[in-house]
């Protein structure tokens, strides 16, 4: 028994031991990157724990964490998120090196020796500066610009009425081959959510992804892949690209397993002499809520700004909450079920507004684009050597600042226009709403 003991303690203090070390690691990554000025604002950090890390949808599932089994989950989902946030930090200062190893090992390490109870519970930030608020007169300035969100409105739904151009190309996904998951078979864990992986994961994003119509042969118009030059971002649109990811949201007490695709743009170029909106990179994204049997509950898309979101519905029943102020736009017209036929976005000229939704056609050219993890924005190769962000640390895109920024400040979204990283997409000017919401979809329609 005294041996058995012995061989405990031993273990124990061993345990401890590399525990420190990697704290002691982790303390010196910290300091170092601090010293750069490097931050990924794709995830929040957690006062004391340094291998975990947590957005609003973590925040929200440490709420729903009852049992072992889903406490157990949540710090390993925890630990994910901060592996690719110090992934995204470490690459930048060091490039990609032994370092990887050792962090992997240190949040292991350091996850399976957590206890939930520990983990104080995140509160994430909005993406509003509410200071904003409070010296531009929020309340005069809602009103203000009230008259402004009615016309966007009416315009919008003006353009999805009248005739669209046709389009001239297409970008298409790779063709999916194989067996398609079922979201509810991913599901056997404690929050009953799910979660692809590997194989799984890439087999979803092909089946369900979009194809991106252009009416316009003009660059400006054309998706590429996102590069960086000494630091400055572009496009390359030999490359067609798409950059994908997951999320997940609550509806009527199930979690939804969301399907994500972006597609980058040069710029969206001036229209007159008054140039508010336009400016350098655009982007579109358009997501994807799947039901527990793989069918489409609903799409929705922002821009990059995460300005214009616009929802479409497929099942039955969804109805837009009228009590919203400065709700998303509902397309007017029947959208088909992209787990059944693929899905053609038809994109308007310059603006990149998305104005048709509709089965694919195969009329015009046809080109494949590629699909990559949206993860590599956070730590792209320069052309000039060594690592950078698409992100600044406030998680906005310094290159993409537009003049309405000016008009819109007294709103409250700093720097309204640029484009930004997932987790940083306010959605209303009226209001505060994100496209990351949890619960977004109990929110958008009425009961």
């Amino acid at each position: 028994m005294r041996l058995l003991t012995l061989l405990l303690c031993t273990i124990c203090s061993a345990s401890l031991a590399q525990t420190d070390d990697c704290r002691a690691w982790l303390d010196q990554q910290q300091r170092a990157l601090d010293e750069r000025g490097i931050v990924d604002a794709g995830s929040m950090r957690i006062d004391g724990h340094p291998h975990l890390r947590a957005n609003r949808w973590l925040a929200f599932l440490h709420q729903q964490a009852v049992g072992d089994a889903s406490q157990q989950l949540w710090l390993e989902m925890a630990a994910n998120e901060a592996l690719q946030g110090w992934h995204a930090e470490l690459s930048r200062l060091y490039g990609h090196q032994q370092w990887r190893d050792q962090l992997e090992s240190c949040i292991h390490k350091l996850t399976g020796l957590s206890g939930f109870y520990g983990v104080p519970e995140p509160q994430i930030p909005d993406s509003y500066a509410s200071w904003q608020r409070v010296v531009g007169l929020y309340p005069v300035a809602k009103i203000v610009a009230a008259p402004s969100i009615k016309r966007y409105r009416r315009d919008m739904n003006q353009r999805f009425q009248r005739p669209a151009r046709l389009p001239i190309r297409h970008y298409l996904p790779e063709s999916f081959r194989g067996n398609l998951p079922v979201p509810r078979d991913l599901a056997p864990n404690g929050f009953d959510l799910p979660l692809p992986k590997g194989a799984t994961g890439n087999a979803l994003f092909s089946h369900y992804a979009p194809v991106l119509s252009i009416a316009d042969p003009k660059d400006v118009n054309q998706p590429g892949q996102v590069f960086l030059d000494n630091g400055q971002p572009g496009v390359d649109i030999t490359k067609p690209t798409v950059y994908q990811w997951f999320s997940w949201t609550r509806y009527r007490g199930h979690k939804l397993l969301q399907l994500n695709y972006q597609f980058w743009f040069s710029r969206r170029p001036a229209a007159g002499l008054l140039n508010l909106y336009g400016g350098e990179l655009d982007s579109l994204i358009w997501r994807v809520t799947l039901k527990p049997d793989g069918n489409v509950l609903y799409y929705d898309s922002i821009h990059g700004c995460g300005c214009y979101h616009k929802v479409f519905t497929v099942a039955r029943g969804l109805y837009p909450d009228n009590s919203l102020s400065d709700p998303p736009l509902f397309y007017p017209h029947p959208v088909a079920n992209a787990g059944k036929e693929r899905i053609s976005l038809l994109l308007e000229a310059d603006t990149h507004y998305l104005v048709r939704v509709s089965a694919y056609s195969a009329e015009g050219e046809q080109q494949y684009y590629q699909q990559h993890n949206a993860n590599v924005l956070r730590a792209l190769p320069d052309r000039r050597g060594g690592y950078g962000s698409l992100f600044d640390q406030r998680g906005l895109v310094a290159a993409s600042k537009r003049r309405e920024r000016f008009l819109l400040w007294p709103l409250g979204i700093p720097s309204a226009g640029a484009m930004r990283q997932p987790g940083q997409h306010a959605t209303a000017f009226i209001g505060r709403r994100h496209f990351d919401d949890p619960t977004l979809p109990e929110t958008l329609f009425g009961k």
